[in-house]
C-alpha cells in the first residue's frame, strides 16, 4: 500500500471512529454511487418509488469519480468521508458500484444492497480478478436471474442464498411496447437521416482498468458500410468510460454517446457488441446481435468471462471485420428468446415492484 492510500486510510479510520458515536437511524435508507453526480438509472428508478413513503428518510452520496484527475480525487476523499456518516447512520444503503468504505469501514447493523449497474456480467469484475481490495460486506445483491448466483458469489463475496432474484427496474420499460414506439418514432423525428435505413447500433465495453487507463477495440466501420451498401447506417455509443470515444468521420456513422443506450435498441435493426453487458439487455428485443471480438482468445486468457462465450452467445462471433460484414449478409438465425429466457427470470415489467418489496422486507426485518 502506497503512503498516499495509507493517508487516505487513516483519515477514513479516523473519520469512522467519530461516525461511530452517531445511532443508526431505522428509517434511514442510502444511496450511493461514484458514477454520477445525480441520480441515474435503477438508483433513480427505487429512489422514485420509495420516495412518497413517509416512513423512510432518503438520503443521497453521489459523485462522478474520474481517478486521472486531482482535484477528484481530492474530492473523492471528501465524499468518503460523508459516505462514512451517512453509510454508517443509515439501516439500508443501496450501491450500484463496488465501495471502499463499505468494503473497509461497514458498521454492524447496517445492510448493504449491491444493484449493480449492468444486468449480468459476461466478463469476469470484482474478486474473480486481481484488485487493489477485496470487495467484503455486502449483504444482498439483486439479480435478473438465477444464473448470477454463482457469479455473484464470486464478485461480490454475498451467499448465494442473498443473490435475489427480483429482475433489475431499469430493464422494465424494454417490455412496455409503448415506450418502445413512442421513442422510436421520436429518435426518427429527431435524426431524418435514420428514416428508412438498416440501423447498426454499435455498442462495445471498454478495454483496460481505472488503474492503468481505458481504451477502445480498433473497428473499421467505414469498411463495414461500403460493404453492406446504401441502405445502410451506423450509429454507435461507447462505454459512458470512453465517451471521447469516435469512430471515423462518415456521414453514415453518427455519434449517439449523448443519448440513452434504451433509446438507441427501439431505432435500430441490429446490435454489434463484445463483451458488453447491454447484450443481455438487447436480448429481450430479439433483434440480430454480432459479436465483434478481435481480441477474444486474449480476453478469455487475461480477464475471463462468467459465461462460455463461445457456446452462449446468440450470434455470429466475429474476428475481424470481413467475417462480421460476411455475418451480417447471412443473417443467420439464432434463438435469441432461449438467450433471454436463460438471463431474465421476469419479462412482466414488474422488476421495480419486487425490489421495493424486498426493500420494505428488509426494513421491517422480515428479510434476514
Amino acid at each position: 500500500m502506497g503512503i498516499k492510500k495509507i493517508i487516505i486510510y487513516i483519515i477514513l479510520k479516523i473519520s469512522n471512529i467519530f461516525v461511530s458515536r452517531f445511532s443508526i437511524k431505522q428509517n434511514q435508507i442510502a444511496f450511493v454511487s461514484l458514477e454520477s453526480n445525480h441520480l441515474e438509472s435503477d438508483l433513480k428508478i427505487i429512489y422514485d418509488g420509495l420516495k412518497n413513503k413517509k416512513d423512510y428518510d432518503l438520503k443521497t452520496v453521489l459523485i462522478n469519480y474520474n481517478k486521472k484527475s486531482l482535484i477528484n480525487n481530492f474530492l473523492y476523499m471528501l465524499n468518503c468521508i460523508k459516505q462514512i456518516y451517512v453509510i454508517n447512520t443509515s439501516k439500508l444503503v443501496l450501491i450500484t458500484d463496488n465501495n471502499y468504505v463499505i468494503s473497509n469501514f461497514k458498521r454492524e447493523g447496517v445492510t448493504v444492497i449491491q444493484v449493480w449497474h449492468a444486468t449480468g456480467a459476461i466478463k469476469k469484475f470484482g474478486n474473480a480478478i486481481k484488485r487493489e481490495y477485496p470487495i467484503r460486506n455486502y449483504d444482498y445483491v439483486i439479480s435478473n436471474s438465477d444464473y448470477w448466483k454463482e457469479p455473484y458469489y464470486e464478485a461480490f463475496a454475498v451467499s448465494k442464498d442473498h443473490v435475489i432474484t427480483t429482475g433489475m427496474p431499469r430493464v422494465d420499460h424494454l417490455n412496455d411496447d409503448n415506450y418502445l414506439n413512442t421513442t422510436k418514432q421520436k429518435l426518427i423525428s429527431k435524426y431524418p437521416v435514420l428514416e428508412n435505413k438498416k440501423i447498426i447500433l454499435y455498442a462495445p465495453t471498454f478495454r483496460g482498468n481505472i488503474y492503468q487507463g481505458f481504451k477502445a477495440v480498433d473497428f473499421d466501420a467505414t469498411k463495414v458500410l461500403n460493404a453492406l451498401g446504401d441502405d445502410y447506417v451506423l450509429i454507435y455509443k461507447f462505454h459512458p468510460l470512453l465517451l471521447k470515444a469516435k469512430l471515423q468521420d462518415d456521414k453514415r456513422i453518427i455519434n449517439f454517446n449523448h443519448e440513452d443506450t434504451h433509446d438507441l435498441f427501439t431505432v435500430s435493426d441490429m446490435l454489434i457488441s463484445d463483451f458488453s453487458s447491454i447484450i443481455f439487455d438487447y436480448s429481450l428485443l430479439n433483434k440480430p446481435m454480432y459479436f465483434y471480438v478481435p481480441d477474444l482468445d486474449e480476453y478469455l486468457k487475461t480477464l475471463g468471462c462468467f459465461v462460455d462465450y463461445s457456446q452462449v452467445m446468440p450470434g455470429a462471433i466475429c474476428k475481424n471485420e470481413t467475417e462480421l460484414i460476411d455475418a451480417i449478409k447471412e443473417n443467420k438465425s439464432y434463438d435469441i428468446k432461449e438467450f433471454s429466457q436463460m438471463f431474465f427470470k421476469y419479462q412482466d415489467g414488474k422488476n421495480s415492484e419486487r425490489v421495493i418489496q424486498l426493500i420494505d422486507q428488509i426494513m421491517n426485518d422480515v428479510v434476514k
